[in-house]
């Protein structure tokens, strides 16, 4: 298991140069050209006096410069930091400051934007033009000392709470998460990888771009996800990796019939949401093939994913990567032991560094040895985890648990119903109540027969009180319920 990502990247990219590394648009990049452009914006950004250890921003919803511009980032030694494009003006302005970045590769969109907020920062960051990752000349590239406990990627947390939080991976991280995942995946040079994900969170850069070029496959890229495009793609690849919202769409197009005769497609993987257990014996049954769930955070990359092969336990995500320990505990720190509910906590050589700035939040993470993810779940005796909610997501009924996923499974399960989501709101009596968002599929459906269905399969203090019936529910662009939006439908 390589020890330094970077080295291991290197080491990928000439032992690959002449196979394809990246396919976009209607141009291919062997490993060697890609690595020569990565070097000429490595030596580029070198002359604009970026060093080891600096920031620099990826801003920009150009998928090419931005994939160019990070590995460049990692070529100079300094430290990626991808956002999100369509970030608000106080939301760049409290990641810039908080980073600390120290330049900025921004869309032609979004310089105007960025050179506004930067300049108004107590120490303003040099802000590019992200066409200069890709047309960077030719120039000496000083490869940097870097060991391997030496930071490499830096990402923002969701902010469930709170800000978001810097979350900083070492070398020795990246390479033992994406190791693992490799070869719980079984990759390999001859993969072709569809990405159509965002590349500024980690599913999109790390899962799919890191993977695909530590293992030496193809990485084929387009600017977004287009159900036929996607399926045209599909017919010569080997892998794609998605989010829940992305297999809806293609179940919308005629075309995914054709599916089971994809000669080549051997694996399909979802993360970040979990698919609707109504949809998905239909999908698979139309893909041909299972769908790998994983589970996975910022702060430790993929946790656990499904094996190849099953059988598996319905809902599961899986059993933990190599490396990777986990353990239920409850609310006084003890251990619980299968089939329990509890808090998931987890330890190994995936976890990250330290929380940027933040030392006292870094302690009290780290402190014990064992992470807590903040997800509730549960380990079966075959040391299969099934996730059962956020532990901010907890419902306290009199006193009673309960957990969401468990309502939301049972929910989705009643005729007539597209998907659903379940939240706590408060109660005089109850202290909270159980309240669901559904989306409709029969028209007909409503709160009466909903009950009644929940009557039968829930205890009482699990069933619903409140019943809001909506067009839709809030999402992010991973797929995930925005259950603050929610929320305010009930108050």
């Amino acid at each position: 298991m390589p020890s330094h990502f970077l080295h291991a990247l290197l080491a990928s990219f000439e032992a690959h140069a002449d196979r394809c590394a990246l396919e976009y648009g209607d141009r291919r990049w062997s490993y060697h050209e890609l690595a020569a452009a990565g070097r000429r914006c490595a030596a580029w950004l070198q002359t604009q006096g970026i060093a080891p250890g600096d920031r620099v921003v990826l801003f920009t919803p150009n998928k090419l410069p931005f994939l160019i511009g990070q590995l460049g980032a990692l070529l100079a030694g300094a430290i990626p930091l991808p956002l999100n494009p369509r970030f608000t003006r106080q939301e760049l302005h409290y990641f810039l400051s908080d980073s600390g970045a120290r330049l900025i590769l921004a869309g032609q969109q979004q310089e105007p934007l960025v050179a506004e907020v930067a300049s108004a920062l107590p120490v303003p960051p040099q802000v590019a033009s992200d066409a200069v990752a890709v047309a960077a000349p030719a120039a000496h590239w000083q490869q940097p000392a870097a060991s391997a406990d030496a930071p490499c990627l830096m990402l923002y947390s969701s902010g469930t709470t709170g800000w978001p939080k810097g979350v900083v991976h070492t070398h020795a991280n990246v390479a033992s998460s994406l190791s693992a995942l490799a070869a719980a995946w079984q990759m390999t040079p001859d993969d072709v990888v569809v990405n159509t994900l965002p590349l500024f969170p980690i599913h999109g850069l790390a899962f799919a771009t890191y993977l695909t070029w530590l293992t030496g496959g193809c990485l084929l890229v387009q600017d977004a996800f287009e159900p036929a495009a996607v399926l045209a793609a599909l017919a010569g690849a080997t892998v794609f990796m998605a989010v829940p919202p992305m297999y809806y769409r293609l179940l919308e197009e005629p075309q995914l019939a054709a599916a089971a005769s994809w000669p080549r497609m051997r694996l399909f993987t979802c993360g970040s949401a979990p698919i609707r257990p109504e949809v998905l014996p239909q999908l698979e049954g139309l893909l041909g093939r299972p769908i790998i769930n994983r589970y996975g955070m910022t702060e430790a990359f993929v946790i656990t994913s499904l094996p190849l092969a099953g059988p598996w336990p319905h809902g599961s995500v899986g059993l933990p990567l190599a490396g990777v320990s986990l353990r239920i505990v409850g609310e006084d720190g003890a251990e619980k032991h299968a089939p329990a509910v509890g808090a998931i906590q987890l330890r190994g050589p995936n976890l990250f560094r330290e929380y940027w700035n933040r030392p006292e939040a870094t302690r009290e993470a780290l402190a014990s040895g064992w992470f807590n993810t903040g997800d509730l779940g549960q380990l079966d005796a075959s040391g299969f985890l099934t996730l059962v909610g956020r532990q901010h997501d907890l419902i306290i009924v009199s006193g009673y648990n309960v957990y969401p996923q468990v309502v939301e499974r049972v929910i989705g399960e009643c005729p007539g119903v597209a998907e659903c989501a379940v939240l706590g709101i408060p109660d005089a009596q109850r202290g909270e109540c159980v309240a669901a968002a559904v989306v409709r599929s029969d028209p007909g459906l409503d709160e009466p027969t909903l009950a009644a269905w929940c009557r039968e399969r829930l205890i009482h203090y699990q069933q619903p009180r409140s019943v809001r019936f909506v067009d839709s529910l809030p999402r992010n662009s991973l797929g995930k319920v925005l259950r603050r939006e929610l929320r305010a439908q009930f108050e």
